[in-house]
C-alpha cells in the first residue's frame, strides 16, 4: 500500500510539475481578459537612410493606415557620420529626432546629403503634430513640422 501511494504521489507531482513550467500563460480563470483598464498602443519606429553628395531628399510626412511615413536628409560636412532616429509620441504629438553623429577620424569635407526614410507605426487614427529635429553634434535645428492624419 506504501508503495502504491508513493507511486500515486509521483505521478501527482509530475502532473503538477509539468502543469507549472514557468511558461506565460495567456489567461486566467481569475480574472476577465479585459479588466477595463484601457492601455496605450506601443508604437514603434522604422528609420534608413543613404548618403548622396548631389541629391538631396524632400521633408515629407503622410498618415497611413495605423502610422506616419515620413523622408527627409539631414546635411552634413563630411560622409563620416553615423545617422540614427528616435522617436516620442505623447498624446497627440509625435517627435522622430534624427541624430548624426561623427565616425572621428581623418574625413573629407564635402557636403553630404543623408537622406533618409522612416515610418512610426502602431499609432490609434486621429490628428497627430508631427515634428522631424535633426541633431548634428549636439546643435539642434527643426526639420519639419505639421499636421498629419492617421487613418
Amino acid at each position: 500500500m506504501k508503495a502504491l501511494t508513493t507511486g500515486l504521489m509521483a505521478i501527482v507531482l509530475a502532473a503538477a510539475t509539468a502543469a507549472c513550467d514557468g511558461s506565460p500563460t495567456t489567461a486566467s480563470a481569475f480574472a476577465p481578459e479585459s479588466d477595463g483598464i484601457a492601455m496605450a498602443r506601443q508604437s514603434r519606429l522604422t528609420f534608413s537612410s543613404t548618403q548622396s553628395y548631389d541629391t538631396q531628399t524632400p521633408q515629407t510626412a503622410s498618415g497611413t493606415a495605423g502610422a506616419i511615413d515620413f523622408t527627409g536628409s539631414l546635411t552634413t560636412g563630411t560622409p563620416c557620420y553615423d545617422v540614427k532616429a528616435s522617436h516620442r509620441t505623447q498624446s497627440n504629438a509625435v517627435t522622430v529626432t534624427v541624430t548624426a553623429s561623427s565616425t572621428g577620424g581623418f574625413c573629407t569635407q564635402v557636403i553630404t546629403y543623408n537622406n533618409y526614410t522612416g515610418q512610426v507605426s502602431g499609432l490609434s487614427a486621429g490628428t497627430y503634430d508631427f515634428t522631424v529635429v535633426h541633431d548634428v553634434g549636439g546643435s539642434s535645428t527643426t526639420a519639419y513640422t505639421g499636421t498629419v492624419t492617421v487613418q
